[in-house]
């Protein structure tokens, strides 16, 4: 991937004149590199721009974050001038928080609502306490629970110096989400689609269809088959739909 002169954006291909601009979020522990060939995949209409926060990535050695309304902040303040062309968000997990508190954000500071919100894999934000938070856990423990999550490919698992390297980025990231409150703001008039795996036990499709209370437009809800980090095998699914539902919101 290719970093332009800022570097919370990272770009696979730059396209001259696309119809619509896809922003990217990453999950807890993730970076722009999940979204490495979305550009090469998705149509010349669609510009992917995935987002980089520091702590990783080329952005490795700046000091993590851990509170989510300053990250909101501080991604609205670095995307604000590829804000030219009508644009989209998307986030998996903790990617799906930060773009629907970066919706609100966005619309209320710099008048300016994307025209389609894709959340995946994250229960509406009024559920998402349901679980006991794990970011204070001991090293060992930590470890245990985050393998329990089958994200994170075995070959990073039996890598003890890599794991030693993004544990603390992880567990900054799982801070972040555990810490956050929602806070009771208006609907957001703008169409939101919700991605969910129907083998995730963590997200179940309840929680997922929770999500229609938090807009005026249009809600969809959209299952595919595993697990929480169904976005990675099921990626060509995922993207084929995901240019559909944009094409219902401005024409690709």
């Amino acid at each position: 991937m290719a970093y332009v002169s800022n570097p919370w954006i990272v770009k696979s291909v730059v396209k001259n004149q696309p119809r619509v601009k896809l922003f990217c979020l990453p999950f807890a522990g993730g970076s722009s590199v999940a979204y490495r060939d979305w550009g090469r995949r998705l149509p010349e209409s669609v510009d992917v721009i995935a987002i980089e926060i520091p702590g990783r990535g080329q952005r490795m050695m700046e000091p993590l974050i851990t509170h989510l309304p300053e990250l909101v902040e501080q991604i609205a303040r670095h995307i604000q001038h590829e804000l030219d062309r009508p644009f989209a968000l998307f986030g998996h997990s903790m990617g799906a928080t930060l773009a629907f508190e970066l919706s609100h954000f966005l619309n209320r500071h710099y008048n300016a609502a994307p025209v389609g919100l894709f959340l995946s894999g994250r229960s509406a934000p009024h559920l998402n306490d349901r679980e006991e938070p794990i970011h204070q856990l001991p090293e060992k423990a930590f470890w245990e629970k985050i393998k329990s999550f089958e994200g994170t490919p075995p070959e990073v698992l039996q890598h003890k110096e890599l794991m030693e390297l993004l544990l603390p980025i992880i567990r900054a990231d799982f801070k972040m989400v555990e810490t956050y409150q929602y806070e009771n703001k208006p609907p957001l008039d703008i169409p939101i689609t919700v991605f969910g795996g129907l083998e995730d036990v963590s997200t179940p499709r309840e929680h997922l269809e929770a999500w229609q209370t938090y807009t005026t437009s249009s809600f969809t809800l959209r299952m595919f088959a595993g697990g929480h980090f169904f976005l990675q095998k099921q990626s060509a699914a995922v993207l084929e739909q995901l240019v559909r539902d944009l094409n219902n919101v401005i024409r690709l």
